[in-house]
């Protein structure tokens, strides 16, 4: 069990990055009105109410938005509000969300569940409406719908507003162009967060969180940096989303000061196994690390991506000491040992024939690559494969 911990502490450094841009000058917003809200009303009292969006409540977004909901639950002047969609949304209403976890199991009853279909009847939902942005906004969707999230997020956002996107993949240059392009979006700042965490969502309102859970954030933009160059962020930025994952005690939480290194540390992990997976037509992790030759292959991705990313990170400017250790292959190799049967994401969309994450995930990895002059034969042959089948089966 100690040997388990350790390793899964390591593996808690992994997480998200993002390019910091400037965004473009921004513009105020008109929400327009909608017929359709939640039967609920948020608190709303003569002190300013804490406000905290979860946008995409799926198997990721139930999980630790419910967190933060079961953690500020008896707190009057704090609502946590849930964006669903189709399905999702119409079973929430009547039946609350349901959430088995190895930390502990919780319910969000649906007399207590502030749910939405779109984000514009969250952002109606308050009567006080000289505060009617949220603190903060967290979006978990699949990198397959990025370009949706500037115009979701754009009516929950004000100048003071901080977003957290918890999202696979190298997504930073698009996500922040994006953002500075959508005309009266403004925010505070721009996170990015990798959610170590095995959650499916099993049926409509119905969650089971069933492996490790530890969310790694850093900062993607900042609004009170200096300049704008790459993962700048300052102080408060820090104290701000560790003073909200703070109280969420099931949550392990850790604070990442080098997005860029991060980012590629997990892809470590989600190009050699989520790719291999895919590759052979949806099999379990623990088939990969079984057979001697998936074993060897998924070795063989790992140091090409290695070599990428410290390429990466040197072309940005870091130093040597910032770069992806010699180990980092052999630690992901014991992680996912212990890992048992694990379905990968994109393998469980292959299954499902829903769009695979496939231009974030693999082929941006793939075209930075390329770009820096790495070879990566065996991740070329992979991700070649894995887009056969998104055209196979148009999972787009």
């Amino acid at each position: 069990m100690e040997m388990h911990h350790r390793i899964l502490v390591v593996m808690s450094t992994l997480l998200l990055g993002f390019t910091p841009i400037s965004f473009a000058s921004a513009f105020s917003l008109e929400v327009t009105p909608s017929s359709s809200s939640s039967s609920k009303t948020p608190s709303n009292t003569s002190e300013r109410t804490s406000r905290i969006a979860i946008v995409g409540a799926g198997a990721v977004g139930s999980y630790y938005g419910g967190r933060i909901w079961e953690s500020v639950r008896s707190i009057s002047s704090t609502n946590v509000l849930f964006h669903l969609r189709a399905e999702h949304y119409d079973h929430c209403v009547e039946n609350g969300i349901s959430v088995t976890s190895i930390d502990g199991d919780f319910v969000i009853p649906s007399d207590e569940l502030l749910a939405y279909p779109t984000t514009e009847d969250m952002a109606q939902s308050f009567t006080d409406d000289h505060f009617a942005a949220f603190d903060w906004v967290i979006v978990a969707l699949k990198s397959s719908s990025l370009d949706a999230v500037p115009q979701l997020i754009k009516p929950l956002t004000s100048p003071q507003t901080r977003v957290l996107v918890i999202m696979n993949g190298l997504i930073e240059d698009d996500l922040i162009e994006m953002l500075k392009k959508e005309q009266g979006l403004e925010c505070k700042a721009v996170y990015g967060g990798m959610a170590l965490i095995c959650s499916n969502r099993l049926s409509p309102g119905v969650i089971d969180h069933s492996y490790a859970g530890k969310l790694v954030v850093g900062v993607a933009y900042s609004a009170d940096a200096d300049d704008d160059g790459y993962c700048k962020w300052v102080e408060s930025d820090k104290e701000a989303i560790t003073e909200l994952f703070e109280p969420v005690k099931p949550v392990p939480f850790e604070f990442e000061d080098n997005l860029l290194r991060g980012r590629w540390w997990k892809n470590c992990w989600n190009l050699p196994f989520n790719g291999i997976s895919v590759a052979m037509g949806g099999i379990t992790t623990d088939r990969i690390v079984g057979d001697p030759s998936l074993r060897q292959l998924a070795y063989k991705v790992m140091d090409e991506t290695i070599a990428t990313a410290n390429a990466d990170l040197a072309k940005h400017g870091f130093p040597e000491e910032d770069f992806l250790a010699e180990d980092t292959a052999e630690k992901m190799m014991v992680f996912t040992d212990t890992m048992g049967e694990y379905k990968p994401s994109t393998m469980l969309d292959l299954h499902a024939r829903k769009p695979m994450e496939v231009k974030y995930l693999f082929k941006t990895a793939l075209n930075r690559a390329t770009d820096l002059g790495v070879p990566v034969p065996h991740l070329e042959t992979l991700v070649s494969q894995i887009e056969a089948f998104q055209r196979y089966y148009k999972l787009y």
